[in-house]
């Protein structure tokens, strides 16, 4: 089964993600920037859902680190942010394979998902 690291600090969206891929995957979470590496430095996910306004360190520099380190620059990261459309230049500036705004369409992140990870 492939594995998906959920970042994002807000519980509810945690929750919504893995009643949308739960059963699907094996789903990994992280509540904050520091959570995140920590789950990484432990094993390496299929693929990122990466939330972009949190504490005290944003999605962005997660996802630029993710991408500037070699044993994790291939693992695709897909934002998922309710932020506006401004933000979007800045997720792709920063290394990121795609980019939804929630509220989303669960249908419409799995296909992305299985597209990036080639099932």
């Amino acid at each position: 089964m492939k594995k998906i690291l959920i970042v994002d600090d807000n519980e509810l969206n945690i929750t919504i993600l893995l009643e949308a891929l739960g059963n699907l995957y094996d789903v990994s979470i992280a509540l904050s920037a520091k959570e995140a590496f920590e789950v990484l430095e432990e094993e390496l996910p299929d693929l990122i859902v990466l939330d972009i306004i949190m504490g005290e360190i944003s999605g962005i520099e997660v996802c630029k680190k993710v991408k500037s380190e070699e044993k994790t620059q291939h693992i695709p990261v897909i934002f998922l942010t309710a932020t506006h459309e401004a933000l979007k230049t800045l997720a792709y500036d920063a290394g990121a394979d795609d980019f939804m705004t929630k509220p989303f369409k669960a249908d419409l992140l799995r296909a992305k998902i299985k597209t990036l990870i080639k099932e």
